[in-house]
Order: C-alpha cells, then structure tokens, then sequence
C-alpha cells in the first residue's frame, strides 16, 4: 500500500496545465482505498476480536477500537499542516514511510491467527514477544527471503506445535 502513496504523492511532480496530475492522485488514493477497504483496514478490529480471552474481550475491543480511531483522527487532523510544511509529496511519501514501517513492525510482533482456535491463541500469545520476534528473524525472513530470490527454500521450524499449544 506504501506505493500508492508514494505513487500519488509523486505525481505532484507532474507538470502541465494546472490541475493536470490531479486525476493520477485521485487515482492513486482511490487504489489506496480499494487495497485498504477489504485489506488492512478491518484487520485490527478483527484481530483484537480474536487476541482478547474472553473474560475481557469488551474491555480489549472498545480499548482497540479507541485507539484505531484516536489515531484516525490524528491522520486527518495533522495531514493539512503537513500539506503545508512537507508539501504534498512530502507529506505522503511520510505516510508511505509510515506504512512501511507498520509493516516491518507487523511482520516481528504480530502473529497469525488464521484458522486457529480459541484454546490455540491462549498458546498463541503465551509465547513472549522477545521469542515470537527472534524466530521471526532468524526462520521466517530468510525462507522468505530464498523465495524472493529464488533460491531453494527449506520449510521454517514451526514456532507453535500442536504438543506446544495444547501444553499452554
């Protein structure tokens, strides 16, 4: 998604009659949009849905729901100021930046949670952060990274097994 952005706040760059590049940033936002709607943008809602046990999960959604759009509010309160002091390729290449920094952050401390079970997530987030990161780093990114590279890939070490779950 970082590319829209970055593709948007680029085509500020172009030059012509006045108002010319504006239906290519039209273009690229709508992209963003289109990539964000059904993408990135119900996953915290979902996710914290799924993180929270259910003893407290009220209490954990209305904080995450909170915080989401507290900082919804901040991203539409801060980018016409932005506007003016970055310009506007500064200021969306500042969130393309942004969202590529999420996605690093997402890729060490956020695990998956798909087709996992209730009693698998208590297993899930029993392991500590520190050690959900480290094998992150040192077994997920390099098979990735083979991949993209095209060189032979041998399957990670699973950091949850099914004995490890169920011992949680």
């Amino acid at each position: 998604m970082a590319w829209t952005l970055l593709a948007a706040g680029f085509c500020f760059y172009i030059k012509g009659k006045q108002g010319a590049h504006l239906g290519l940033v039209t273009f690229f936002i709508y992209l963003f949009d289109v990539f964000y709607s059904p993408g990135e943008g119900p996953v915290p809602f979902t996710y914290s849905a799924e993180a929270f046990p259910l003893y407290y999960r009220e209490m954990g959604m209305s904080f995450a729901v909170a915080v989401n759009l507290l900082f919804a509010g901040v991203l539409s309160l801060t980018f016409p100021s932005m506007l003016k002091k970055f310009t506007p390729q500064g200021a969306f290449g500042f969130y393309a930046f942004l969202n590529v920094v999420s996605f690093i952050l997402i890729f060490f401390f956020v695990p998956e949670t798909k087709l996992r079970t209730l009693e698998d997530l208590d297993g899930i987030f029993s392991v500590s952060t520190r050690k959900f990161a480290r094998h992150q780093l040192k077994e997920e990114l390099p098979y990735w990274w083979k991949g993209i590279t095209g060189r032979e890939r041998v399957e990670p070490e699973p950091l949850y097994t099914a004995v490890n779950l169920q011992n949680a």
